[in-house]
């Protein structure tokens, strides 16, 4: 990377730039940025340095600087007034601390939603527990579980659900259950479902894989892509799962037909009838979609672990027709073309976890930036419709070093947040 270092008042607008401050010595989110607005421009020309350090390769128009680093071509600073500097220094200072207190106050949301979630999964482990010995009871753990899901939901304007990868992978059914019940939802919400019903779509959510009882260890937890056997064994667990929810004889049949039809696609293609359109509802058309999602990026097989952005990008790309495309574009809406656990290179090469997406543009959401000059504690949050900053492109987490995969959280963790539509009531 070439960089060449400049008079402070030689900056302008275009020129990416470092600061070398520490970062609690000037006003700005972080240390390096594009300078993209004359307010930015008018502060840094207050800082106390002399020179600043920028970067030709991510300038939009590289200034032409002499060997003695002066500009050829800049035209002299504008003079402004003690206090107008104070003013625009200050307001700056303010907009830093909010921003600070914002995150803040997002990563104890978050934590709390964690916690609750953990107690979710303790809750299906026990009910699952009780489901051959005393079935009426499991029916009736599992309804004050998605009880509990619905109310919360349905009285937060902005529904939090922070779901969480953890490692044991005996334990992986039940995490799965709670991320396709909170997932499944947050759409049904969406779409306008009356509690009665997402009541029952919350049920449906959380028995959809009861079948997996019936099928081998070694086949749900294959990495390897099944055999030819193995795999028509593994598509009998709708079926499977229906007896089971049968013979618990409590379980109202619109839960019993999300267990038995959740592989089913809209165009016939799915297992084990090969149904297609009406003949599946519309609480199975949304369990279908969210479990495949939560499949493709946190499961076990082949085709696990895929990046958040990567797996919509599949799902809408390469199997729309498997799906009912309301739900689908609903899903899109609510998660965002880039859903939030992405991590993405902006157009300025910088790396970044989308936590948020931006409901009026769904290409530009809110992002934790990788700042290793920043403690992580207070690593920035940026607004990429506000800093008219776009995204370049997804990683993988696997394109990451440690210090950046530390730095973003993603050791063990995966977060999903959902974000009313300005004007909405839900």
């Amino acid at each position: 990377m070439s960089e060449n270092t400049v008079d402070k008042s030689q900056l302008r607008i275009g020129l990416f730039i470092h600061l070398d401050l520490p970062w609690m010595r000037h006003p700005f989110m972080t240390s390096s940025f594009k300078i993209r607005t004359q307010k930015q421009l008018d502060i840094l020309r207050t800082l106390e340095l002399d020179q600043v350090r920028i970067d030709p390769d991510r300038s939009d128009a590289p200034l032409a600087v002499e060997a003695n680093g002066e500009s050829q071509d800049q035209p002299p600073a504008p003079a402004l007034s003690a206090q107008i500097k104070d003013d625009l220094t200050a307001a700056l200072w303010e907009e830093k601390k909010n921003r600070i207190r914002v995150l803040k106050e997002r990563r104890s949301r978050l934590n709390q939603c964690s916690k609750r979630y953990t107690q979710s999964v303790g809750m299906v482990r026990k009910l699952m527990a009780h489901l051959r010995a005393a079935p009426a009871q499991a029916a009736e753990e599992a309804q004050e579980l998605v009880l509990q899901m619905v109310d919360e939901l349905t009285t937060d304007q902005e529904a939090t659900v922070q779901l969480v990868n953890l490692k044991h992978q005996d334990e992986n059914s039940y995490f799965h259950a709670i991320n396709v019940v909170a997932l499944a939802l947050v759409i049904g919400q969406k779409l306008n479902l009356e509690k009665t019903q997402l009541r029952l779509l919350g049920m449906g959510a959380l028995f959809h894989d009861l079948g997996h009882q019936q099928i081998p260890t070694q086949i749900l937890l294959k990495k390897e892509p099944l055999t030819r056997p193995e795999q028509k064994l593994y598509e009998q667990h709708p079926r499977y799962g229906a007896e089971i929810a049968r013979r618990v004889g409590t379980l109202p049949p619109g839960v019993i037909e999300v267990i038995a039809k959740h592989h089913e696609h809209a165009d016939g293609s799915g297992y084990p009838e090969g149904l297609k359109g009406a003949d599946i509802g519309l609480l199975t058309r949304i369990v279908t979609v969210v479990n495949r999602y939560d499949n493709l990026c946190n499961g076990s097989g082949p085709e696990a672990r895929l990046s958040p952005h990567q797996a919509i990008s599949r799902m809408y790309s390469k199997e729309r027709a498997c799906y009912d495309p309301k739900v689908l574009t609903t899903f899109i809406t609510n998660l965002g073309v880039y859903p939030p656990g992405t991590v993405v290179r902006l157009q300025d090469e910088r790396i970044a976890l989308v936590i948020s997406l931006n409901p009026t543009d769904l290409l530009k959401p809110n992002v934790l930036l990788y700042s290793p000059e920043i403690p992580k504690e207070e690593a920035p949050v940026l607004d990429l419709a506000e800093e008219e900053l776009t995204i370049r492109e997804s990683l993988h987490q696997s394109d990451l070093n440690q210090d950046q995969r530390e730095y973003l959280n993603l050791s063990d963790k995966l977060s999903y947040y959902f974000q009313s539509p300005p004007g909405s009531s839900r």
